[in-house]
């Protein structure tokens, strides 16, 4: 069975690399600063692209508070990594009732956190399985890939 985290971080490890805790700033690769310029270039191109690279920056830097969050809480648990998914079901489940209460206008923000939540439960849920996960290393995990969608909305202007 595969890591996905572990794979997404290493994927992204060609552009940026975390540190070994998820705190603090991850270190640039060289070709990070290749890439940002290219990336820099297409996004100022227009107005409409920078409104764009501006979603893409909330987006990253929203989904990176919630991951931060979330594993700030892992690592301090004293729980098993496989009760995360009842957590993150239940969740589901009052995201899902919120939005047949909500006004139809509210529907997109509420599916967006419910994908989000369902995203993060099914890589959570593929690491429960793995033999030598715990608590506290997959929330280091998701620390570090916070810090990285963190550091990746630098490619943006």
């Amino acid at each position: 069975m595969a890591n996905p985290i572990g794979d997404a971080i290493q994927a992204l490890s060609v552009l940026i690399v975390p540190t070994a805790d998820g705190t603090g700033s991850p270190t640039e690769t060289p070709l990070f600063t290749t890439i940002q310029t290219l990336v820099q270039a297409i996004f100022n191109a227009s107005p409409s692209m920078k409104t764009v690279s501006s979603d893409i920056t909330g987006a990253l830097t929203e989904a990176a508070t919630v991951l931060t969050a979330i594993a700030k809480a892992m690592q301090t648990s004293t729980g098993a990594l496989s009760d995360i998914g009842n957590a993150l079901t239940g969740l589901q489940s009052i995201l899902s009732m919120a939005q047949s209460l909500a006004p139809a206008g509210t529907s997109v923000v509420l599916n967006s956190a419910s994908d989000l939540f369902q995203n993060i439960e099914g890589q959570l849920t593929t690491l429960a399985g793995e033999a030598g996960q715990t608590m506290a290393t997959a929330g280091t995990e998701l620390a570090q890939l916070a810090q990285l969608m963190t550091g990746l909305t630098q490619l943006f202007p």
